[in-house]
């Protein structure tokens, strides 16, 4: 299997060029023909995420300035996550045509949503910074550990896109099991509380929530301007590496298989 593992690398890396045309497909062809075009992809989060703040903060009695920047730093992964694992669920049927026509590796597909994505997220969380610092945000040595909270969750999230995308060929509900299970999700991450303010068997389950930790993995430099418990470091870091391995055994286990089932 290990052998299958570097062949998969190795594959990707030959086809480089159309990953990179995959990726620059996906960027460009998100927002063509609309008035603002990639402007789109730093607006929505910021209006949204906006929103939100306002809302919520008016709901949890919080001071808006505050809850805002507490907000931020928990939406920017939950934001990555949900995206790519949405978008990865359907990118190998979305690209049949493609797959029966051409000899390509087939986990480019999920690979390059997750570096689109990555892309998108890095722009809007440059945009969103600016305002983290215009509503109380500080600049600290701890916003120097981002970049690594970005390849964890990178990690992360393209490991469980690997497995839902061989999933839902086999099993096509899986679509809507997952738009569904996002959002169930949601709430029991800690995206607009803080993870202990729920007991019981619901805290467990946040507690529980693999994606949890890696709230904390980008809270800690946004919103405490500190580097992140070391703890939380080896917990995503294992989750990240867990995740990948798993998806690439699932992926490269059905790659020969899923084909007949579309």
């Amino acid at each position: 299997m290990s052998s299958k593992v570097w062949n998969f690398f190795f594959e990707l890396y030959k086809f480089r060029y159309a990953l990179s045309q995959l990726v620059f497909q996906q960027l460009i062809l998100r927002y063509r023909r609309t008035a603002l075009g990639y402007l789109w992809t730093l607006l929505s989060p910021l209006l949204m995420m906006s929103v939100m703040a306002v809302v919520f903060s008016s709901l949890f009695k919080s001071d808006l300035k505050t809850f805002a920047v507490f907000l931020f730093g928990g939406m920017i992964p939950w934001t990555y996550f949900s995206s790519v694992v949405a978008q990865s669920s359907s990118s190998l049927i979305n690209n049949e045509g493609m797959i029966k026509k051409v000899y390509i590796p087939k986990g480019i597909f999920p690979l390059s949503i997750a570096l689109g994505l990555l892309i998108d997220s890095l722009f809007s969380f440059v945009a969103l910074f600016f305002i983290i610092l215009a509503v109380g945000g500080t600049l600290s040595l701890g916003l120097l550990f981002l970049p690594v909270s970005f390849l964890l969750l990178f990690l992360f999230s393209f490991g469980v896109g690997l497995i839902l995308s061989i999933a839902t060929v086999f099993f096509r509900d899986f679509q809507h099991i997952t738009t569904i299970a996002l959002q169930g999700l949601f709430f029991l991450t800690p995206i607009l509380y803080q993870p202990g303010l729920i007991d019981g068997k619901l805290g467990l389950l946040v507690s529980l929530n693999p994606v949890t930790p890696y709230i904390a993995l980008f809270r800690a430099p946004l919103v405490d301007g500190s580097f992140p418990d070391i703890h939380i470091l080896i917990q995503t870091t294992a989750i990240s590496i867990v995740t990948v391995l798993i998806g690439l055994l699932i992926f490269l286990s059905q790659e020969k298989k899923f084909i007949f089932r579309m």
